[in-house]
């Protein structure tokens, strides 16, 4: 084999083992924020859909192949196994393709999710203070959020015949502090739940699209890689 396509070989095994780190990271950083996204949907699994619950836990099992996939890839470049190249370029182009689909899917499924947290949100303030489990997730939502109500804190006058709002829906938690709540407009969070938990989502969205970016370039640069060290391995074993 002559020098110039060593060099060649060298070089493009370095840039993979870059890509390969990258691409390690990448999982980390998605098994992180999945982890994070459960932590906090915790306390509201009730209010979200069994779909969006289960978000997180796709986040870290992408997570996870990602790494796997990046241990394989890596120990395919070290033996410089020709096979192994090649099942790990047509693995993460499946994987690219997948992602793909499933982006596609979640974006145009952005508007629905809304509109069924509201729904389901409204429901649950019909069984506040009957049942327990709801009485401490809707709490613990307008604590955490700091908000009052589905879409503000009139949402709440249509479960009663008073005019009262839950003590989570006040600025400063006290006794008695959601009664009269037209007269207290002041102490209350303003804004309603399920604005405030859109936001939450499409601030973490961001993160994760920025993520997904990241990714995806990766995985574009990691398949090229991988082919053209698939394309030198052959010429070196065509020459010996």
């Amino acid at each position: 084999m002559k020098i110039d396509s060593v060099d060649k070989l060298v070089c493009i095994k370095a840039g993979f083992f870059c890509i390969i780190l990258f691409f390690w990271v990448t999982g980390i950083v998605l098994i992180c924020l999945g982890a994070s996204v459960q932590t906090q949907l915790s306390d509201i699994s009730l209010v979200i859909t069994e779909t969006s619950a289960g978000a997180p836990m796709v986040l870290a099992i992408v997570g996870m192949v990602i790494i796997f996939l990046s241990g394989f890839g890596a120990l395919a470049a070290i033996k410089e196994n020709n096979i192994l190249i090649k099942t790990f370029t047509g693995v993460m182009l499946l994987v690219f393709v997948v992602e793909i689909l499933v982006g596609i899917s979640a974006y145009s499924y952005r508007d629905k999710l809304q509109n069924n947290v509201l729904q389901r949100f409204v429901k649950l303030l019909n069984k506040y203070g009957t049942d327990k489990q709801v009485t401490r997730v809707v709490d613990g939502v307008q604590e955490e959020f700091q908000c009052c109500g589905a879409n503000n804190f009139t949402d709440w006058f249509n479960t009663s015949s008073s005019n009262s709002v839950p003590p989570s829906c006040c600025r400063i938690i006290q006794q008695k502090c959601g009664e009269d709540a037209l007269g207290n407009v002041e102490k209350l969070h303003p804004e309603g739940c399920v604005v405030k938990m859109k936001k939450w989502i499409s601030e973490h969205i961001n993160v994760i699209g920025a993520a997904g970016v990241g990714l995806g370039i990766s995985q574009i640069l990691g398949i090229l890689f991988s082919c053209l060290l698939a394309k030198i391995l052959q010429k070196k074993y065509v020459s010996m």
